[in-house]
């Protein structure tokens, strides 16, 4: 995976003390996202395990995976606040350190309601993550690098995801689920202590240039709700297709682990790529008219949407999906990217933690709704027909609201040309 090229003097930007290098924090911050999103993967790929193990119905599996996303959206706020207010680094590393202890308490888990305790904890300890490696991202790379870094770093995801059924399929087929916990927690545990040792300590917070909470001062700028409620939207389709499409190809199309983790390859690939290419595409041809880009993605992922309901076959189901996720993509990286351009130092991690909170927010209510959706009809396609309805209100939104402002320092909107 190619690292972006950073380029930046010995100083720190506050030209106080030689900084942490921007490829190292970045190389890290990718290897510990790649570990996240495997550990998110296991339990979509132990799913079907689960089932038979411990007898789960679909409503009990949506909201087992869905629980997660509850408590993880949940810490998405205090997550940005603290790295705002106490530095990224130890935010970062008491991420790591809690996420891996509870998701070796999934693998001992026994019971619904255990999972559902395990899950819903694990959860608080990574949800304050994502926020505070935006931040450390944030303060390491240069500024010309900052529309372009957050959607570089958001490959990891796809990238997790892309590698994850290689290494995660093979451990669940000869040591069974519980071992996917356990491996994925050791790994989580040795990205914590790389970070600690190896970053650094930050300079300290800049002092806020304008008083009062940088949460309220975040959510009073009028692009950050409607980057909330865009990425929740879009997430929905997301978390949805994440959550149900190993228990389709597995269970309703009685595809093979082998060939299904060959088939959910391909999305992620395509997503991984988007992702890279997206910061790029934006800043360099969509400055200033970052809604056009949004809108033009947002159209193109309900499109394929549509053809992936009407789809007959297996390869076709796969294919459109393929062509949904490089495109939902490419919406994520606008709404990475904004806020990197657009909000002042001293309340970035405020700011994203509210974004990445409306993101997450839709991981807790697409799966159960999705499950409930197959327990009343039965029907794949009518669960992903209905995930159109996401899209479609995320097109109009970005239609009707216009162009994005940038904010200085007092927080004033304007509109570069």
């Amino acid at each position: 995976m190619a690292i972006p090229v950073f380029t930046r003097s010995r100083k720190q930007i506050s030209g106080t003390s030689p900084g942490p290098s921007p490829h190292l924090i970045f190389s890290l911050l990718y290897l510990t996202w790649c570990v996240s999103y495997m550990d998110r993967a296991a339990m979509t790929f132990s799913a079907p395990a689960l089932l038979h193990d411990i007898h789960i119905s679909p409503t009990e599996q949506g909201f087992i995976l869905g629980i997660f996303y509850l408590s993880y959206s949940c810490m998405q706020v205090p997550g940005g606040w603290l790295a705002d207010r106490f530095g990224a680094k130890p935010v970062v590393v008491a991420g790591l350190v809690a996420w891996s202890l509870f998701t070796f308490g999934t693998g001992l888990a026994s019971s619904v309601f255990g999972l559902l305790a395990v899950r819903f904890f694990f959860g608080l300890g990574e949800g304050i993550f994502p926020a505070a490696s935006l931040k450390a991202l944030y303060n390491a790379v240069p500024v010309a690098s900052r529309d372009k870094a957050p959607a570089a770093l958001m490959s990891s995801n796809y990238f997790g995801y892309l590698i994850a059924p290689s290494v995660l399929l093979p451990i669940l087929a000869y040591m069974g689920w519980r071992w996917t916990f356990y491996v994925m927690s050791g790994a989580g545990l040795l990205c914590a202590l790389l970070y600690q040792f190896l970053v650094p300590r930050h300079a300290p917070p800049p002092r806020p240039v304008v008083k009062g909470s940088s949460l309220i001062r975040a959510l009073r700028l009028p692009g950050i709700p409607r980057l909330m409620i865009t990425w929740f939207l879009i997430s929905f389709i997301n978390k949805a297709l994440e959550s149900w499409m190993p228990t389709y190809l597995l269970h309703e199309r009685s595809v093979s682990i082998k060939a299904a983790g060959i088939l959910l390859t391909l999305p992620y690939a395509a997503a991984t790529i988007a992702s890279i290419a997206g910061g790029w595409i934006m800043a360099r041809w969509f400055r200033a008219k970052e809604e056009v880009f949004i809108s033009i993605s947002v159209a193109f992922s309900c499109i394929s949407l549509l053809a992936m309901a009407c789809s007959a076959s297996v390869m076709s189901v796969v294919g459109c999906e393929t062509a949904l996720y490089f495109f939902k993509t490419l919406v994520f990286a606008a709404v990475l990217c904004l806020p990197a351009r657009t909000l002042p130092a001293d309340i970035v991690g405020s700011g994203y933690g509210l974004i990445n909170f409306g993101g997450q927010f839709a991981g807790f209510v697409a799966p159960p709704v999705i499950g409930w959706l197959l327990q009343a009809f039965g029907s794949y396609p009518i669960a992903f027909f209905s995930l159109l309805v996401a899209g479609v209100l995320a097109l109009t939104l970005n239609l009707t609201l216009g162009r994005f402002p940038a904010y200085g320092p007092d927080l004033r909107p304007s509109f570069s040309e």
